[in-house]
Order: structure tokens, then sequence, then C-alpha cells
């Protein structure tokens, strides 16, 4: 999941929100002024329930927030890439850049994050009630922001499938059959069951509480979708272990000078058919212009307007080499939801790696069922009868 609005980075992990998060902060921060506080706290003023009802919620974000970068810390103390943590409106995602490599990682990864909201949750309880009587507004926070983090504990202890109860699960079941694929493929159907089985209770909820069973459903949604999606990954992965990006990248791929206008790069678009451009001068890469920028530029700009004014530039890209992984670049475009990878030795661009090859590759190799440098043989082969560029040396 891509963040909407970045706010920053920690520990080289980048922090951000999803525009759902300013839906689900609105209603919330709503429901406590407008109903949770007034009942427990009579008295107060209007301004006082919505000052309090605001702080509540960004405490409880941040709560989250501790709660992901718990998973976050851990994963990068075993080795495992952290690239973002994002919040949205189920609360919050942290988006590894690899895979723990064996299930006591996974498991010390996963309860990572209820163990710090157990702490805030039971500190804040425990400061609660001392806290009120020299501040009854303050006393208030911590006595919601205590039952609030116990709460997310729970739920988040169900067995279900990327939900961290299930994801020890799975580190469980890992272990004892020393199979994580089989392991993942268990945990992740309960974790659609129960999915299932939270939107039927919202579908039964919905005729009493409407919210409440539109939010059921809603979660229940997500939940099934987030596991069947999380055990394909998985299966993707396996499918591209031992490739590397050199034998699926495209050699020579057509590029463009960073001095053109956009109406010499919208002809080169349209003349290639293509979606992007890697942008070249003095053989160097200096940035990838793409038909999104393109849009965003005013369409009276374009006669005048160059290439290297829209395009992202090379210290913003993320890049391969022919030597890397490409289980690791996949999961790298994945989580920054790109669609091309340069490939590059130093400055100087070797190919492009598209999401259309790796589509490519991953249908003839299912459909062929055989090893992954067999695959990439036949592959080449069917470029090459194409009159293609050859993408193995």
């Amino acid at each position: 999941m891509e963040a909407s609005i970045r706010l920053g980075r920690i520990r080289g992990i980048e922090i951000g929100l999803h525009y759902s998060w300013l839906l689900v902060f609105a209603l919330l921060t709503y429901s406590l002024a407008a109903g949770v506080f007034p009942s427990w706290y009579p008295g107060w003023n209007p301004g006082t329930y919505w000052a309090v009802g605001a702080l509540s919620s960004l405490l409880l974000f941040a709560s989250v927030l501790a709660h992901e970068l718990g998973h976050s810390l851990v994963a990068q103390s075993r080795g495992v890439p952290v690239v973002s943590i994002v919040l949205f409106i189920f609360g919050g995602v942290a988006q590894l850049a690899d895979e723990a490599r064996r299930a006591r990682d996974e498991f010390l990864i996963a309860v990572a994050g209820p163990l710090v909201s157990l702490v805030i949750g039971t500190g804040s309880i425990l400061l609660w009630q001392p806290v009120e009587g020299v501040n009854q507004q303050l006393g208030a926070v911590l006595e919601y922001l205590g039952w609030a983090n116990l709460i997310l504990v729970a739920f988040n202890s169900i067995p279900a499938y990327p939900l961290d109860g299930g994801r020890v699960l799975r580190a469980v079941l890992w272990g004892a059959m020393r199979n994580v694929l089989r392991a993942t493929r268990i945990a992740a159907g309960i974790g659609v069951a129960i999915g299932f089985l939270f939107m039927a209770g919202g579908l039964f909820l919905v005729f009493r509480s409407p919210l409440s069973g539109i939010w059921l459903i809603a979660l229940g949604w997500f939940l099934q979708n987030a596991a069947q999606q999380s055990y394909q990954q998985l299966v993707i992965r396996r499918f591209f272990e031992g490739v590397r990006v050199g034998q699926l990248m495209d050699p020579d791929p057509p590029t463009i000078a960073p001095d053109l206008t956009i109406d010499q790069l919208v002809d080169a678009l349209l003349a290639y058919n293509v979606r992007s451009f890697p942008v070249v001068e003095d053989g160097r890469l200096v940035g990838i212009v793409t038909l999104t920028d393109v849009r965003h530029a005013p369409r009276a700009e374009w006669p005048v307007r160059r290439v290297r004014d829209l395009m992202t530039p090379r210290e913003r890209l993320i890049t391969a080499t022919p030597d890397d992984d490409l289980e690791r670049v996949l999961r790298l475009m994945a989580a920054h939801e790109i669609h091309q990878v340069p490939v590059v030795d130093d400055s100087r661009l070797l190919g492009l790696l598209t999401r259309n090859a790796l589509l490519r590759f991953l249908q003839l190799r299912q459909e062929v069922a055989r090893t992954p440098d067999e695959v990439a043989a036949i592959y080449a082969e069917q470029r090459r009868a194409r009159n293609l560029p050859r993408i193995t040396d």
C-alpha cells in the first residue's frame, strides 16, 4: 500500500498516511466527541469534548504507529529490511522488503507489535485514575487509550492470517512442518474463513446497528482478501526464486533525452506504444518519465516544457543490477507500486525490467512447469523468434 501523505522517516523506514486515514480519523473523533466522552464525563463544554476527542484519536494512531514500529524494528534486527509503515482505515501496515527466513524470526516479528500495544494499554490504565484526580480531561484520554490498545491486542491475537495472531500461527506451523508454503496455506485458509464469519456477523448486525454491521462486513472483506493475497504473493515469490534480473530485463529499451519537449515525448510514447521511458544523458541514467507525469502537465505547456521538468530523478528511483535476485526486486516493485525498474551498473543503463515481462515469465512457467532457468531460456527463444532484443547474455 502506497502512502498518500508522507510524514518522514524513522530508522530509514518511511512513515505515511493513506487517504482513508483522514476519513477514519474524522469518524473516530466525531464518535468520541459526540458519544463516548459525553457518556463517560457529562458536564464538559462542547469544545472540550472535541478537543479531547481529537487528541485521543491522534494518540490512538500514534499507538498504532508504535505497534507497527515494534514489528519493524524487530524485523530489522533479524535482517529483514522494512520499506515503509502506512496508517490507513483499518489501522496500520508495515511493508517488509523480504520475508523472514526462519520460523523463529517470523514469530518474534509477529509478537513484537502486540507486546508494544500491551505495554501502552496497561500503562495507560495504570496511570488513568491517578492522573484523572489531577486533570479529568487527560485522565479521559488515558482511559480511552488504555482500553483501545487492549482491544487492539485482543483483535490482533485472532489466529487469522495476516493478523498478528495468524502470523504467530504460521510461525508455529512452519517450525513444526518445516514448510513455509504449507504453513502459510493453512494460516491463510483460516484467515479467509474468519473473514467470511466477520462478514456473516456483519450482515446479521446491520439490521440492528447499520454502522457497526457495515464496519464488520468491511473488516471481514479486508481480512479474507488480505489472507488470499498474502498466500498468492508467497506462491509467486517462490516461482521467481533463483531467477536473476538480467535473465528477464530488456537489454535495449527505448530511451529519451532530458531536453526534449513534452510534445516530442508524447509523440515518442505513441510511436513506441509504451507508458514510460528511461531518461538518458551522455550514456547515464538521469531519471524516468511516465505517461502519468505527462498528465500532470497543463496542455498549453507541452511545446515549451522539457522532459527533465517532469521526470522522476535518478536519486529517487528504485534500481537493480543484472545479478540482483528477481524475488527481492519484485517485492520492491509491489511495495512501491511501480511498473518498471531500471537495471544499471553505477549510472550506466543496462536494461529495463518491466511488470509485463514478469507476468509473461510467470504465465509461461505455470504452463510448462519447468525450472526457472529452463523457462528463461524458452522465454528468450520466444523473444528472438519475434525479432525482439535478447533477455539473456
